[in-house]
């Protein structure tokens, strides 16, 4: 390197006439290359199949030659075809060095030779999930932001870490802005807190680096309230454990305030749910209003055991609040018989990945054991989403035909896991299907 320096230095400083004496009868070098071309610039390796990139240069009179060299120098030598205009091509793969690449192109002409060269980069493709919770928060409340970047390396995914991340917000009616930068840990993970006043859509972007594409995740709306002021409600369910069949009386106060002063509120709604052990969902029963001293009350018959709640929506400037309480139903039983086990097989969500508001179907078999697996038809079962860093919530339910086979379907707004659950029945146990990953692209 030193001995390359001090050899171009001499010749500028002598005008950029090179002080090499040629040997005697000697022939001068051709022109060297022009008009070197790398296409596609970057080259993007996104899958095992590679990513075929062309290439081509003028030698002039002279004969044309090519290689590429990688970031570590290695040199690749390419097939040429074609003169005095040269191309040629070469399959990039996840065995190639992503970065800063060069064409070399060699004009030879009576034993003399130049070369030229053009730089290109190669990079691998990245991917960001991002998630912002919660999905309501008060003005001047915080907002969650989080989510993972990934590079694909190999055919798989891989945690990058150590990059800059941009999370960019657009207000509902503007456009979208960076607000702030964070750094992937050790996993490829980000997390950051936000204060908000404003509605609107979060996302996360990557702008990419030497060896890597840029990327843009999905985007997840956040929208602000006014902040309202407090309710709370007390409740009880009595007596407990009670007959099946007996009465149970629901009782409460609902009060409006802060701190230690609080206030009835009169001619409040409460609605009275019920979630049976083991349901997923709460059923309404009744409702109920308050008096001027804040209290309701209701009267229902016992049947089952399982969670009783009392809830009030809130009113103008005031938020809701709910109570929950347990009751224990007390009935004698016979010895049931042995339940049947169950399961869900050949589980899919598809297309994947799937377009923002179109449709994702799902279809699979829900199977009892009697003796060995068969169809568990004309049965409810229920789907349930999560995204990759979020809880499971229900999505809505379908019935089996009567082999047990299941399909339905619902449009797509976010990328996460889907799975079907059978609750079970009073033959049968329940039981869940493999969770699937579907990715939803803008």
């Amino acid at each position: 390197m030193l001995k390359r320096i001090s050899a171009v230095a001499v010749a500028l400083a002598l005008g950029g006439v090179a002080l090499v004496a040629a040997p005697a009868g000697a022939t001068a070098a051709p022109a060297a290359p022009t008009a070197l071309q790398a296409s596609p610039d970057p080259v993007v390796v996104n899958d095992g199949a590679g990513k075929t990139a062309t290439f081509g240069f003028s030698a002039g009179e002279g004969a044309g030659t090519a290689r590429l060299v990688d970031p570590l120098g290695k040199s690749v030598p390419l097939t040429v075809s074609g003169g005095p205009n040269y191309t040629a091509s070469y399959t990039f793969k996840f065995s190639d060095e992503p970065g800063a690449w060069k064409l070399v192109a060699t004009a030879t002409k009576d034993g003399a030779s130049s070369e030229s060269s053009k730089g290109f980069s190669v990079h691998w493709i990245t991917d960001l999930d991002f998630s912002a919770t919660p999905d309501v928060v008060d003005r001047g409340g915080k907002v969650w932001l989080s989510g993972a970047l990934t590079y694909k390396e190999g055919g798989s995914w891989k945690a990058y870490d150590k990059q800059a991340v941009q999370i960019a917000f657009k207000p509902v009616g503007g456009s979208y802005s960076q607000i702030r930068t964070v750094t992937t840990d050790s996993r490829g993970r980000f997390r950051v807190d936000q204060r908000v006043d404003r509605s609107g859509w979060w996302r996360a972007e990557y702008a990419g680096s030497a060896e890597t594409e840029g990327s843009v995740s999905d985007s997840d709306r956040v929208d602000v309230r006014e902040r309202a002021r407090a309710s709370r409600l007390s409740f009880d369910a009595s007596p407990e454990p009670v007959n099946a069949g007996g009465t149970l009386r629901l009782r409460g106060t609902v009060e409006a305030g802060s701190w230690s002063i609080w206030d009835p509120i009169r001619g409040a709604k409460v609605n009275l749910l019920f979630k049976a052990d083991g349901a997923y969902s709460w059923q309404y029963v009744t409702s109920a209003w308050t008096g001027r001293d804040g209290r309701f009350a209701a009267d229902v018959t016992a049947n089952a055991s399982g969670w009783w709640r009392a809830e009030y929506a809130g009113g103008k400037g005031l938020g809701g609040s709910h109570a929950d309480d347990h009751v224990d139903v007390v009935r004698p039983q016979p010895e049931p018989p042995a339940s049947l086990d169950t399961r869900v097989i050949s589980f899919n969500a598809y297309p994947e990945p799937v377009k923002y508001g179109k449709y994702l179907a799902f279809k699979g078999k829900l199977q009892a054991w009697d003796g060995g697996w068969t169809g568990y038809g004309h049965q409810k079962v229920t789907v349930w989403f999560k995204t990759k860093y979020g809880s499971w919530k229900y999505v809505k339910s379908t019935w089996t035909n009567g082999s047990g086979k299941f399909w339905t379907k619902t449009k797509a707004s976010k990328s996460g896991y889907w799975k079907v659950v059978f609750a079970g029945n009073d033959e049968a146990d329940g039981s869940s299907s493999a969770r699937d990953w579907v990715r939803v692209k803008r």
